[in-house]
């Protein structure tokens, strides 16, 4: 499994995330079983990326498949989460798939399959998210480059 698509994954997952804490104590209800808060159940779309602070093309970031025109993860209550990177025509290109855990601003995914089958053993990541107003953004640490994603909640 290709490293850098697991972090694109990552952090698309943990901006998410952010779209459930608006500075408030209390991170909101979780779905009974599982660490995710009921806010950020959803589809979200990848808007853009920054690495080391510099504006990065979303592409070249996440390593998008040949004819990929955008990107979304979808997170569920029951705590699992699907990457799609999809063309113009909104057919998918490559997806990743497997479970998040949420604690405080803190997430992780762990990658279990993806389009060419099982990953094993599956890809583990971890980052923080922030909420501001209607942006989600998740910042994750990746050989020594600091990726932070911006994405907007789709449904």
């Amino acid at each position: 499994m290709n490293s850098s698509r697991s972090i694109l994954t990552m952090l698309v997952l943990l901006l998410a995330g952010i779209g459930w804490n608006c500075g408030d104590k209390d991170d909101g209800p979780t779905d009974p079983g599982s660490s995710v808060p009921t806010q950020l159940v959803g589809t979200w779309l990848y808007q853009s990326v920054t690495v080391n602070g510099v504006p990065t093309s979303l592409a070249l970031a996440l390593q998008w498949q040949q004819g990929t025109e955008s990107a979304q993860f979808t997170v569920s209550g029951a705590g699992s989460f699907l990457y799609e990177e999809l063309d113009a025509d909104q057919n998918v290109n490559w997806f990743e798939s497997g479970t998040i855990a949420v604690d405080g601003n803190d997430a992780t995914i762990l990658v279990t399959s993806d389009s060419e089958g099982q990953v094993d053993p599956p890809d583990s990541l971890s980052g923080t998210w922030h909420l501001e107003g209607d942006i989600l953004s998740l910042s994750v640490d990746y050989q020594g480059a600091t990726f932070v994603f911006y994405t907007i909640k789709i449904s």
